[in-house]
């Protein structure tokens, strides 16, 4: 027997289109990969469309997004929230950080990642994020570095420009622990390639003394490593063979 049709009033056919819209569009939101949300917001970065506020940086404009902003910062959530200049103005100015940076923080804040193009501008980043206190960029760019200076070889450590004792003391400043801390290990570490350069005289006595404490090769084993070398090209050691 063929089935009866079934009718619906306009009232239950409008809600039956809501339940089943809901349903698709829960199902299509399920199907979307976690990069899809990360990139996504990325079409709005550094775009005037929808934008509701501006940065003055270094002379250049850049507009942004006051809902992205408040939801992934909390210094900005205070900012545009609470009874400060920010909240009722659409120009802000940003001091203290170059235009490359804070776009940089900007990228993080919207699409949850970012991608330092060196040690340098990782460290740039780090004191923004400190600024705006976003403990997890601070994490990243602490990585970042850590990961960029283990990974160089001894030659390309003592021929490259980078100041470690200043990067040393820049972590100390912003309250980078788990970088300060590292760096001075690596320092001590590397004894042999940071004592020939002029930058470690600007080691604090505290610091200065903890990496002669910690130093590797130590004294110790230098004075060894003398004495071994002296015993094997002595006549003590020849072939008796020959």
């Amino acid at each position: 027997m063929p089935k009866r049709a079934v009718l619906f009033t306009d009232r239950q056919l409008i809600h039956f289109l809501k339940i089943n819209c809901l349903r698709n569009c829960k199902t299509y939101q399920a199907r979307k990969p976690l990069w899809f949300y990360n990139t996504s917001l990325k079409f709005f970065l550094n775009k005037p469309m929808l934008a509701d506020v501006v940065f003055e940086i270094q002379g250049t404009t850049v507009p942004a997004h006051r809902a992205i902003l408040v939801a992934r910062c909390e210094v900005m959530a205070a900012m545009f929230n609470g009874n400060y200049m920010e909240a009722k103005s659409v120009l802000i100015p940003v001091y203290g950080v170059s235009k490359e940076t804070f776009l940089s923080f900007l990228e993080y804040l919207y699409t949850d990642s970012c991608c330092p193009a060196g040690i340098f501008q990782a460290m740039c980043l780090l004191i923004c994020a400190e600024m705006y206190q976003v403990s997890r960029l601070q994490h990243i760019c602490e990585l970042f570095i850590i990961t960029q200076l283990q990974s160089m070889p001894s030659r390309e450590l003592a021929s490259m420009n980078l100041d470690i004792v200043d990067l040393l003391k820049k972590a100390k400043f912003h309250h980078s622990d788990c970088l300060s801390t590292w760096l001075l290990h690596f320092i001590a570490t590397n004894y042999l390639i940071f004592s020939q350069k002029p930058e470690f005289q600007d080691l604090s006595v505290e610091e200065r003394s903890f990496v002669e404490k910690h130093r590797w090769p130590s004294n110790m084993y230098l004075k060894q490593l003398a004495e071994y070398r002296k015993y094997i090209h002595s006549r003590k050691c020849r072939c008796l063979v020959m």
